[in-house]
């Protein structure tokens, strides 16, 4: 998989927030398996929904390589 598809896979929604695309190219450059950070804000009852789009959202980074 090459880089673009890469960051294709990694903003893919829900994601709102990474560092930008640049870095996240360069990122993918010099590092083949870097390592994510998923922060979450649990102000509510935690439901099966959130635990599906946060699956999904890893099954993403997996794809990309991303530990």
């Amino acid at each position: 998989m090459d880089i673009t598809e890469k960051i294709d896979l990694i903003q893919r929604p829900p994601t709102e927030e990474i560092v930008t695309q640049d870095e996240l190219i360069e990122l993918f450059k010099t590092n083949s398996s870097p390592k994510h950070y998923i922060g979450l804000e649990i102000s509510g009852f935690l439901h099966l929904g959130s635990l599906i789009s946060t699956g999904f959202k890893i099954n993403d980074f997996v794809k990309a390589g991303v530990k």
